[in-house]
């Protein structure tokens, strides 16, 4: 776990030990021979288990001692105008929140995806004890923090009905694209089966996100009729689990999936530029979706259509709002078909939307995001006065 400079004014980075790290070392053997990257996971033991059953809000807790000793000398060393915290994980609004009561600094909690509304961690949906108290926790850290940050409208809309009190405190920042395949110059092939490439993990990135349902439509089409085969090709990039290679299997076998795997950055954003259209993969909820995968905005950047599967919520709504493709009832297979011939016809007849429009695409520039950050931080400095 890092403790960055954003408690600061430099480029430093502060390290403070943890204990999952030792954990991670005596359980992963990539990990004890400096393979340290996003695709190598720890697998989740018993150990494992009970610590993330009984650490609230989450198993980095045991970084915090640590962390906030690291953090409070480097607070009264320097001068600081700002302390920033970023979720998840949430032990990391607690340091802040710690922080913030030893050295009476400004406070921006970054919540970026919602914490108990919409939550990442599953466990909180069926532990409504855990659920309390970490909504006490939540509380806690929108009364206590000078600004809060969420990504998406959605996730704004909960913060300020809920704590409507605190609700002037609230700001959307959203996330957004950088620009750095513009030095890519791949494009579809105007004929050929029409080409759709999902990037990113599906259980991977949340337990209840899969694609199986996507997987069953290809396999409906495929049934009704063999030429699907010839007139659609998925091209998934990431991390699959074992279950869902298992699934992807038959397809794989008839051409209507291809499995690129992990990749680099890069050629992972030249696919994209290969894609007639872009996946978007999501779990359906019961309640109202506030995250909005980083992939998205590069979606949209790229300016290709987007087909959407997920319930409805925040992405379905930014889709809409910016023109930029359909999105369709993620747990419903024939809406699904539906949606996958519509656009297969399209192609064909060399029909399909450009995608999202350049001047709408503009305030989502991480240029843009960063004044807009920057001038959060700068109000709450100000509000705040002078530091001591």
């Amino acid at each position: 776990m890092l403790t960055t400079s954003a408690f600061g004014g430099g480029s430093d980075v502060l390290r403070a030990w943890e204990p999952l790290s030792l954990y991670r070392w005596l359980f992963n053997r990539q990990v004890r021979e400096g393979q340290a990257h996003s695709a190598v996971r720890t697998r989740r033991g018993a150990l494992s288990r009970l610590g993330r059953a009984l650490l609230v809000p989450d198993v980095q807790v045991s970084w915090m001692p640590a962390a906030f000793v690291r953090g409070l000398r480097y607070l009264r060393a320097d001068r600081c105008d700002l302390i920033y915290s970023s979720f998840p994980p949430a032990s990391a609004h607690l340091l802040a929140l710690l922080l913030q009561r030893a050295t009476g600094l400004p406070w921006v909690a970054d919540f970026r995806d919602s914490w108990i509304f919409d939550p990442l961690d599953t466990h909180l949906e069926r532990d409504t004890r855990r659920k309390a108290v970490e909504a006490r926790i939540e509380r806690r850290v929108v009364a206590s923090a000078s600004a809060v940050v969420v990504a998406s409208q959605e996730a704004a809309d909960y913060l300020r009905t809920t704590y409507a009190q605190h609700a002037d405190k609230v700001r959307v920042v959203s996330n957004g694209f950088d620009g750095e395949w513009s030095d890519l110059d791949a494009q579809p092939s105007p004929s050929g089966p029409l080409r759709l490439v999902h990037t990113g993990s599906f259980s991977y990135s949340h337990p209840r996100r899969s694609p199986q349902v996507l997987f069953a439509a290809l396999e409906r089409l495929q049934r009704e009729d063999e030429g699907w085969a010839k007139r659609i090709n998925v091209v998934l990039v990431g991390a699959l689990s074992a279950d869902e290679e298992a699934a992807a299997a038959p397809l794989q076998h008839s051409g209507m999936v291809h499995i690129a795997g992990v990749v680099e950055r890069a050629e992972s954003l030249a696919i994209q530029q290969t894609a007639h259209v872009l996946l978007v993969v999501d779990h359906v909820r019961p309640w109202t979706s506030t995250n909005i995968p980083s992939k998205v905005y590069e979606y949209l950047a790229l300016r290709r259509p987007i087909l959407s599967l997920g319930g409805s919520g925040a992405v379905g709504r930014l889709v809409a709002e910016m023109e930029a493709g359909m999105h369709v009832l993620g747990d419903d297979v024939e809406a699904v078909c539906a949606a996958l011939v519509k656009l297969c016809d399209a192609h064909e007849r060399g029909e399909l939307p450009t995608g999202a429009d350049e001047k709408a695409l503009r305030p989502f520039h991480r240029r843009a995001l960063t004044r807009v950050l920057a001038n959060c931080f700068d109000e709450v400095i100000e509000s705040a006065g002078p530091c001591s």
